[in-house]
């Protein structure tokens, strides 16, 4: 009987089920009071327990965190690396059209809080004409006041969730500090703004018919021209990366793959390769979604843009879509991915190739080089 199986979640319904029954009747009854409370108490500490495990088996059932009784466990599970497409030679080379990050606009570099590393902005989504939070989480030195100029990586989180989820758990900025320490990677703006607007509401990152959130609008034209006006980053498209995990490692796959101008990689951890919309908000029709079916896109018109990919052949969400896009990846696309024999969907998995991913990056891009 496997973890992901019905039986488990049947054997923990019928056990909840039956100590609830003991407890409700308050058998078996002991003639002696204490050994009677005794029994009550382990009968209720019992009926605790398997309710906990229950709720974990139908959360485990619905998002495959865990995806067999060895990756519960903790077994090691064997990898393959793949490289298919172009370079990063044919990425650094190739000349796109000029994008948001050479708007020109008044500029603003001040700090809304001064001495932190860690900003808070309110940017306008002008589709909307509503402001969304950003965070920034800037560089160790960095000065308002200097004229030096930093690469970007624009980190996603999943969903649901904020900014601040991108920051924690996740090891991102920290790996990011220490290997800058170490000279491995170029002091590097994470730049990581809202993507669920509404609040809750999984857009996928695409744009909405009218009236609908233009998610893709706001993360490709909106943040970029607005960095370029308040931030002291580069305009090269070779210093500008993607990087999310799950829901936003789609929308970081999504954004570089289709605005090359504004990002030339993007690091996606257990993302996916189409839309995966939840319950409740479907907005666009089969034909409208065919600009955002990124495994027809690698086939039909790869953009120069370099991808690492991080996801395990058990993980149902990332490992379909994942393998048909790699299957079809030809140049001038270059793709390095990294899979998983085993492993379900989740944090654990993918946080201890941060520091090869970004190794990648450093290595692939000009702009994130030490």
């Amino acid at each position: 009987m496997e973890l992901t199986d019905p039986g488990p979640l049947i054997i923990l319904g019928v056990l909840a089920a039956a100590f609830f029954t003991l407890v409700v009747i308050g058998w078996p009854r002991p003639r002696l009071r204490g050994l009677r409370i005794g029994i009550r108490a382990v009968e209720v500490l019992l009926l605790n327990a398997v309710v906990v495990v229950t709720a974990f088996a139908l959360l485990n059932d619905q998002y495959v965190f865990y995806s067999s009784w060895a990756d519960l466990l903790g077994s090691r599970s064997a990898q393959t690396q793949l490289h298919q497409g172009g370079s990063n030679r044919t990425v650094i080379a190739s000349k796109v059209g000029a994008g948001a990050l050479h708007q020109q606009g008044p500029t603003n570099y001040a700090l809304p809080q001064a001495g932190s590393r860690l900003q808070t902005y309110s940017v306008l989504d002008r589709a909307s004409g509503t402001y969304v939070p950003v965070v920034v989480y800037l560089p160790a030195g960095y000065n308002p006041a200097s004229p030096r100029r930093y690469p970007v990586i624009v980190g996603l989180h999943g969903f649901p969730g904020t900014p601040i989820s991108f920051l924690h758990p996740n090891a991102f900025v920290a790996t990011a500090d220490r290997m800058t320490s170490e000279h491995r990677l170029a002091s590097t703006i994470f730049i990581i703004p809202t993507i669920d607007t509404p609040v809750y509401v999984d857009t996928e990152c695409i744009n909405g018919p009218p009236g609908q959130p233009q998610t893709d609008t706001w993360l490709a034209r909106d943040v970029p021209a607005w960095a370029v006006q308040h931030l002291h980053v580069s305009t090269a498209r070779t210093s500008w990366a993607t990087m999310g995990y799950s829901y936003g490692g789609w929308c970081a796959a999504e954004l570089a793959l289709r605005h090359p101008s504004i990002f030339a990689a993007a690091v996606v951890f257990q993302g996916y390769f189409r839309p995966d919309f939840g319950a409740g908000y479907d907005p666009l029709t089969p034909k409208e979604l065919l600009p955002y079916d990124l495994v027809r896109l690698a086939r039909l018109a790869p953009p120069p843009v370099a991808l690492w990919v991080f996801t395990t052949r058990q993980d149902t969400l990332s490992y379909p879509t994942t393998a048909r896009f790699l299957s079809v990846a030809r140049a001038p696309l270059d793709v390095q991915a990294v899979i998983l024999n085993t492993g379900g969907h989740r944090a654990s998995l993918y946080a201890p190739y941060c520091p090869a991913a970004l190794t990648w990056l450093a290595s692939t891009l000009p702009g994130f080089r030490a």
